[in-house]
């Protein structure tokens, strides 16, 4: 079976990669090492998306930026094309997720790690110090897939 996603041309299949073998996802620009890794895999391109990546919902109301919705892009929108993620302070280059009205932008997985507990922002429209203290469950970011549909799925 053939899916398509937002951030690819071509179909993705489903593959469980080998035990010990290593690949790097195409999304996050992370490394998938683990006793099997399921990926979606794109081989005209050799195009790999983590099954976390791949389930990824597009947009999200999240604890850490309450304000504005945080948008999944498959790279970043500046003109660096990298962005510098709000949550553990490293540069990415690859999926985010971004409030463009604040510039505002997370990892992906940083999005799923992050705990509205250790946040407290100040909001750059407004001045107002935002603290949370609620957890962020993980299905808000990678939501179960339910009688085989998944958020990001396009029909051809």
């Amino acid at each position: 079976m053939e899916f398509k996603h937002f951030s690819h041309i071509h179909g993705l299949v489903f593959h469980q990669t080998p035990q010990g073998s290593e690949i790097h996802c195409s999304g996050c620009k992370s490394p998938a090492v683990a006793s099997s890794a399921n990926v979606y895999v794109c081989w005209k391109c050799n195009y790999f998306l983590h099954e976390q990546c791949f389930r990824a919902t597009r947009s999200l109301t999240h604890p850490s930026h309450p304000l504005h919705p945080l948008t999944l892009v498959p790279y970043p929108t500046y003109p660096s094309t990298s962005f510098f993620c709000n949550s553990c302070n490293l540069v990415g280059n690859g999926f985010c997720y971004c409030c463009s009205e604040c510039e505002f932008d997370v990892h992906v997985h940083c999005a799923h790690h992050m705990s509205a507990a250790n946040v407290s922002t100040t909001h750059p429209n407004t001045s107002v110090a935002v603290h949370n203290n609620f957890p962020q469950p993980q299905n808000h970011v990678y939501p179960p897939v339910q009688n085989n549909t998944f958020p990001n799925y396009v029909s051809s």
